[in-house]
């Protein structure tokens, strides 16, 4: 062949390629014919092919739409639904699947306008009609609100039905009449959809008004009594609302088709009812089927776990996550066997996996709740505050997250912070007693006793002879210092509940700082006898501090580590033990204790102020000081180890400016202490600024006065400023506390110099 031949050849070649180029239409054949063979994937592809050739294709972005639904991937579903929907602004089909889906994504204004746009298209269109009242009330469809409910009852089936009923469907906008007015115009416009009645009695349940959601349940299965949907509804009404038996005929009608999903809310009734072998029989049919293997085998495994068979149940979580190693709930279920097991790393691993794969979904909100709970066992308060925090990002209503979030600031004493939480979660639930009670304690640690009183008043009236509010009762009390008066609260307290551990703490810090102590001693050891053979971790920890303030050190030992064998985790008694061993004087064994915490839990501040602490003891200065400094950058307002480094810089005569900074560091958290007032006064002195120090140095006399040091600081700050007169009372006062303290010579040549 000749060149001009090859050439012309090549030539026609181009032609007949650019001549058969894929149009958009030929995309959107290929994309159809896809969809009919069910091969989504496939479509996709087409599809988008076909709005790159074209972007302003309704009708593609509308089956585009679809078959990202088909596969899950609603985030791009709900994308295309929208376009497709402006695109076609007459297309009432568009209208109404992007506001399904808004509504889905908590867009209800929106999802309010494609419902408003559809019904201008068609009035009498059941469909938007009901979209429009879903989004006047907020409301997820009844059949997607089943599904979360039985999603929930697979993971945790041990605990009370009515905990996820669907009546915990909240109101988002609170349109209620605009909203029911809607439902019933779609009712009253097509009397026979099944789909408008289904919607009126969703929209009745999530109003609080069981009874006529009933009546329009039932009046849906009358109109069609094979209807599957409307047949689930009903059962899972009747199990939330307490009537289980009811429930039974509506699981066994549906569960006659050939749906496995009927056959599952079947099986999902057996374990409400605690029908064990019926369900297993059920499931086992479904796990034959490649469409439900997975749930099924979840919903076994929740029922091996409640029958304490934990060990099979997390066999059969590893055959689901070997096939489906980012399946959320089969790793939530393990992430919380394992905890239940105290198996606390496994937990977390599992926890972690779930959130890593998938950080915004509702199952996420829970991933993130259980690691919080982990660290709440482990005592990482911070890690445990993060995790909780995620939790209020995620969960539309997150009470437990809030009350959770207001007991950990509490416990830290920031009572502000605790208020706010509690007061979030009273907006959630306004009857919470836990909330309400975690509220009062935060008004009495803020000082707002008048605040406490009043929140605590409906209380008393209707709870009066509940312990929890004998608690808040006496609280009040200790917070006025009536210590007698809340004694005998507490006293009441523990005859309502015997055991009850805050009074048994209660009636001993009020006794022994009475020193009653044999009074104490004879309340712990009849508590220990009670609790056996298994007394808490938290009475043991009580027993130790009774025993050690009766100076009966080596039972407090013994109940100490008694307490770490019941627990090993709890860091807290770890450092009780290293206090107590300080207090013997064996200070290799506290340093001991004090470092198992921080291998544990390096952020623990107990734990490494107390070594900072040891080592300065020990005659370590300069160890002693790198620990406090560690202590400071963990917590820049750890009291403790602010006011000591400050002593350690003072006691070198140096630093004094940085001691200064940490000694009104600490000041402004503890005003009131002597120690505290004392360090700051002192370095004023050391910097020849003693009028500036003698205010504080009074304070810490007023505050301790037999403490001669105190004296001796006050005394040298008056010489320096030369108020003479006060010098000589307060030198005075400290050698007649005690001849020979520490500064006793220095204090006597100051005498001597000022004539005393």
């Amino acid at each position: 062949m000749s060149l001009p031949t090859k050439l012309l050849l090549c030539c026609l070649l181009s032609v007949t390629v650019a001549c058969h180029k894929s149009t958009a239409a030929d995309h959107m054949q290929r994309g159809t014919k896809f969809v009919e063979d069910k091969q989504d994937q496939e479509a996709i592809l087409e599809f988008r092919l076909a709005l790159q050739a074209d972007p302003r294709l309704g009708d593609a972005r509308l089956k585009l739409a679809a078959a990202y639904g088909r596969v899950g991937d609603v985030k791009n579903a709900l994308r295309e639904y929208v376009r497709a929907a402006d695109l076609l602004p007459k297309n009432i089909e568009a209208q109404i699947k992007a506001g399904q889906l808004l509504l889905v994504a908590r867009g209800f204004e929106e999802a309010r306008t494609r419902a408003d746009h559809a019904i201008e298209i068609d009035p009498k269109n059941v469909d938007a009609q009901v979209l429009r009242g879903n989004a006047l009330a907020g409301l997820k469809n009844l059949d997607g609100a089943m599904a979360e409910y039985e999603e929930a009852l697979a993971l945790d089936p041990s605990k009370n039905i009515a905990y996820s009923n669907l009546g915990a469907i909240q109101l988002a906008q609170g349109k209620r009449e605009e909203a029911e007015a809607t439902f019933r115009k779609a009712v009253a416009a097509s009397p026979q959809s099944v789909t408008a009645r289904l919607a009126l009695a969703n929209f009745l349940w999530a109003s609080g008004r069981p009874a006529d959601s009933e009546q329009a349940l039932k009046d849906t299965l009358a109109l069609e009594p094979v209807n599957v949907v409307a047949n689930r509804a009903l059962g899972l009404f009747y199990m939330s609302t307490g009537r289980a038996a009811e429930a039974e005929p509506y699981f066994l009608s549906v569960a006659r088709e050939s749906d496995p999903t009927a056959t599952m809310s079947l099986a999902d009734y057996y374990i409400v009812v605690k029908r064990y072998d019926e369900a297993r029989r059920k499931l086992h049919d479904l796990i034959l089927r490649p469409d439900s293997y997975t749930p099924a085998t979840l919903r076994l495994a929740s029922i091996d776990a409640i029958e304490g068979n934990r060990a099979h149940a997390q066999t059969l979580l590893r055959e689901v996550l070997a096939k489906q190693p980012n399946n959320a709930p089969a790793l939530l279920l393990s992430a919380r066997m394992f905890f239940v097991d105290d198996k606390r790393d496994e937990a977390l691993a599992a926890a972690k996996a779930l959130v890593a794969n998938d950080a915004t979904s509702p199952l996420a909100a829970q991933a993130y709740q259980l690691t919080a709970q982990i660290y709440e066992a482990n005592q990482l308060q911070d890690e445990a505050i993060a995790a909780y925090e995620q939790v209020l990002k995620l969960e539309k209503r997150p009470l437990v997250a809030e009350l959770a979030l207001a007991r950990l600031h509490q416990a830290r004493g920031d009572a502000t912070k605790a208020a706010t939480y509690a007061q979030q979660a009273l907006v959630i639930d306004p009857r919470n007693l836990d909330a309400q009670t975690l509220l009062i304690r935060s008004h009495i640690a803020s000082g707002k006793i008048d605040a406490a009183k009043s929140a605590l008043e409906p209380l008393q009236k209707a709870y009066p002879n509940s312990p929890t509010v004998m608690h808040l009762m006496a609280f009040v009390q200790l917070a006025e210092k009536h210590y007698e008066a809340a004694r005998a609260l507490y006293v009441k307290a523990l005859q309502l509940a015997p055991g009850d551990l805050e009074a048994v703490d209660g009636i001993l810090l009020i006794d022994l700082a009475a020193k009653r102590s044999n009074d104490a001693k004879a309340l712990i050891e009849a508590q220990l006898a009670r609790a056996k053979p298994n007394p808490s971790v938290e009475l043991l920890a009580l027993a130790a501090r009774t025993y050690e303030a009766n100076d009966d050190l080596e039972k407090a030992e013994t109940a100490l580590l008694k307490a770490i064998e019941v627990d090993p985790s709890r860091l807290q008694v770890y450092n009780s033990l290293g206090q107590l061993y300080v207090k013997q004087g064996r200070l290799s064994e506290a340093g001991a204790e004090f470092k198992k915490v921080l291998a544990r839990n390096p952020k623990s501040v107990a734990a490494a102020t107390s070594l900072a602490m040891l080592l300065e003891q020990q005659g370590h200065p300069a160890e002693a000081e790198q620990q406090y400094q560690r202590v400071l950058a963990i917590d820049p307002r750890a009291v403790a180890a602010a006011n000591n480094l400050a002593w350690i810089y003072l006691a070198g005569n140096r630093k004094l400016d940085e001691a200064l900074q940490l000694a009104r560091a600490a000041y402004q958290q503890l005003p009131d202490d002597p120690n505290v007032n004392d360090t700051l006064g002192w370095i004023y002195y050391r910097k020849n600024m003693a009028s500036e120090g003698i205010p504080y140095l009074e304070t810490s006399v007023r505050k301790s006065p037999n403490d001669p040091s105190f004296h001796f600081h006050l005394g040298m700050a008056c010489v320096q400023s030369g108020d003479w007169n006060m010098a000589r009372r307060a030198l005075k006062q400290a050698l007649a506390l005690k001849p020979d303290f520490e500064g006793a010579a220095e204090a006597r040549k100051a005498l001597g110099m000022i004539g005393g």
